[in-house]
């Protein structure tokens, strides 16, 4: 995989990642004896089997449960008194939903995986299930080509979403992205505000000590992030140059003196541009996806949590499908 695909992988995915990887954790799903099916407005449909939920299912469960243990599913998630279980059950079936129909996407728009890419998949497919134990087996009751088409469907979907955006003006500038960190003073007079600019401005002054002594403000240290609407106190700070002290700011009947103490945060900056970047992939891609969705729409069969229990499978412990997936791309 070349370096230009491994970094689309690692940009575009996030939207469709935001559907399952806040979103899942479920139960037992192989007491469903049917397959799940997305049935959309023309008749055709995408399926699901039962050991492909479950190793969605399991790998989320997991996840969970090695942070939270496994009290965690008959908690409350919201004011209405829902329960973790049931609102995760909610959002895999987003997340598979959302799946299904990028991969209808990619049949109308005619992408598919190339011989090579169909290489990379079977060779995830044999490290996942070479992984998993004959207790993760014997909960998820999956067989390696279930596995091998799940990762077929998810890789269709990134290779979809990341074409289909891949011509759009989606560049995003150092300027743009610009992260910088500053100090500053807070007083409530202008006098006092006059007294510790003389103070702070002396040789040798130490700025931060000043500001953690004579500050009014409860917080002295600032990581400011560039945008169009930027107040005046955050104008100011960044017209400075790195180790600038400011003049005296009058802003909202208050009093700042400001010291830069990095110009260009350059590691807040990287996150921020590819955040900023994963942004506008996102606002991309759903100018596409939402009529697309409108006109196919896909629900999944009825029934298909019947039985499941979030207790069962104690001894299963994967929890690792995703991450192998996107581990492939870096």
């Amino acid at each position: 995989m070349n370096q230009r695909r491994k970094d689309k992988k690692r940009k575009w995915f996030r939207p469709l990642k935001q559907g399952f990887l806040i979103a899942f954790s479920a139960g037992c799903l192989a007491a469903c004896g049917q397959t799940a099916s997305y049935q959309n407005a023309k008749g055709s449909a995408a399926e699901y089997t039962p050991g492909q939920i479950m190793t969605v299912a399991a790998t989320e469960r997991n996840r969970y449960q090695n942070i939270y243990t496994g009290q965690l599913w008959s908690v409350a998630a919201d004011g209405s008194g829902t329960t973790f279980e049931s609102l995760l059950k909610g959002q895999m079936e987003q997340f598979l939903t959302e799946l299904a129909a990028i991969n209808l996407l990619a049949e109308e728009k005619g992408v598919e995986l190339t011989n090579q890419e169909k290489t990379q998949v079977q060779s995830l497919t044999d490290t996942y299930f070479s992984s998993l134990t004959p207790e993760d087996l014997d909960y998820m009751k999956v067989s390696k080509d279930e596995i091998y088409d799940l990762y077929s469907k998810y890789y269709l979907a990134d290779k979809t979403v990341s074409q289909l955006t891949d011509e759009k003006a989606l560049e995003v500038s150092d300027a743009e992205a610009k992260v910088i960190r500053i100090l500053q003073i807070e007083t409530d007079t202008e006098e006092k505000a006059e007294t510790l600019w003389k103070k702070v401005n002396e040789p040798k002054a130490d700025f931060a000590s000043i500001a953690e002594k004579e500050s009014g403000g409860s917080q002295v240290e600032f990581q400011l992030e560039w945008s169009d609407t930027l107040n005046a106190l955050e104008e100011t700070a960044f017209s400075l140059e790195q180790d600038q002290i400011s003049e005296i700011i009058s802003w909202e009947g208050k009093f700042y003196i400001q010291k830069c103490i990095s110009a260009y945060d350059e590691e807040a900056t990287a996150a921020r541009k590819l955040r900023l970047l994963e942004e506008k992939k996102a606002r991309a891609f759903d100018q596409i996806y939402t009529p697309f969705i409108q006109n196919h729409p896909i629900r999944l069969k009825n029934g298909i949590w019947e039985g499941v229990d979030f207790s069962q499978g104690e001894k299963c412990t994967s929890d690792d499908f995703f991450q192998l997936y996107h581990e492939m791309g870096e």
